[in-house]
């Protein structure tokens, strides 16, 4: 709150075109400790920038001290003193972090690996911008099946999504708000800013977003659940490279996400490696096992959900995770619903 007022009176601070004379790093729509402001007993500090007034290669003496000697001093005073502050919006923003702690904290309780409160508002105005979108925007209902209540801080009830521990593959059509649900799961580790539509959306605090990243590195990580043996005796218990494929390196990502006790897994098809993913029935028969060091995610996902790792996956191309899933949602323009009946009832013909 306080980095939020600080940064909005530099604002108003002239400046030429749209380059503030002293700037600071500017809040987003998650609640975090930050570096640019440092609370202790004894002091506050703020770490920011100032761009002297000058001309040419000279300092503008006298413009710098009314920049430093006026200019700063009121955007301490503006920012800091608390009675020039907005005490209802920093009210608000402890309540906020104090509710999505509360709702983190009863997850495990209730069997749980994510919650979505019923009238959450998950669009954003667009896809390079995390500002909730203005208009027109979905408030999510839980499907009944799925339906849960949680206490918020206060002891007051919410109902909502409860994303269960296990499997749960997320299905649905372009456009309809898959990869948005994912990304607020994903963001569910961190508190969020009043109105920002996701400040009931929570997942385990140790989730992990996994993703192939083809090229980057990889340094004595054991791929040896995923990965076989590999051409010219390099061993994958102990795999090494300065430019790993997008299979090699989202197997890392997983391995590494274990080994940092993550309980978590979030996937996007859009961006996993396919032949990592899934290795279709024709495709076995095509290419024996023996001849396929790639031992694919679908096969260690129950695994993975026997031993406390769970995995929340969107599969909007293929139906091969829904045999292997304990909960499928649909979502259709935002909305969810709960089709894992009839899923299990297309995997498993009667």
């Amino acid at each position: 709150g306080i980095a939020e007022a600080v940064a909005t009176a530099m604002d108003l601070v002239g400046g030429s075109g749209d380059r503030p004379m002293l700037q600071i790093d500017r809040p987003g729509q998650q609640i975090l400790r930050r570096s640019c402001i440092q609370i202790t007993d004894d002091e506050v500090s703020i770490h920011f920038s100032a761009r002297l007034p000058a001309a040419g290669r000279r300092i503008l003496g006298h413009k710098a001290i009314d920049l430093l000697c006026e200019d700063l001093p009121g955007v301490v005073a503006s920012g800091l003193v608390y009675r020039n502050l907005d005490a209802h919006r920093l009210a608000s923003l402890c309540t906020s972090v104090a509710d999505a702690e509360a709702l983190r904290a009863q997850l495990s309780q209730q069997g749980l690996a994510a919650f979505v409160a019923d009238g959450s508002r998950l669009p954003r105005a667009t896809g390079a911008s995390d500002e909730p979108m203005a208009a027109d925007i979905v408030a999510w209902q839980s499907p009944e099946t799925l339906s849960v209540e949680l206490n918020l801080a206060d002891g007051r009830p919410i109902t909502g999504t409860g994303f269960r521990q296990g499997v749960t593959v997320i299905v649905g059509g372009g456009f309809h708000g898959k990869s948005t649900l994912l990304d607020a799961l994903r963001l569910g580790i961190y508190a969020h800013v009043p109105g920002d539509g996701r400040e009931r959306v929570v997942c385990d605090s140790t989730a992990v977003a996994i993703r192939a990243e083809d090229g980057r590195r990889v340094s004595g990580v054991d791929l040896s659940p995923f990965i076989g043996a590999l051409p010219h005796d390099q061993s994958p218990s102990h795999f090494i490279s300065d430019d790993a494929s997008g299979s090699t390196s989202q197997a890392a990502a997983i391995v590494e996400a274990v080994e940092q006790s993550c309980q978590l897994l979030l996937i996007d098809e859009d961006t996993a490696a396919t032949n990592f993913m899934i290795r279709d029935h024709c495709m076995r028969q095509l290419i024996s096992d023996d001849r396929e060091p790639i031992t694919p995610f679908i096969d260690r996902v129950r695994q993975l959900a026997a031993s406390g790792i769970s995995t929340i996956l969107i599969s909007g191309g293929s139906s091969d995770y829904l045999g292997v899933a304990d909960t499928v949602i649909a979502m259709d323009n935002y909305q969810p619903s709960d089709v894992t009946t009839r899923a299990h009832e297309l995997v498993v013909p009667s």
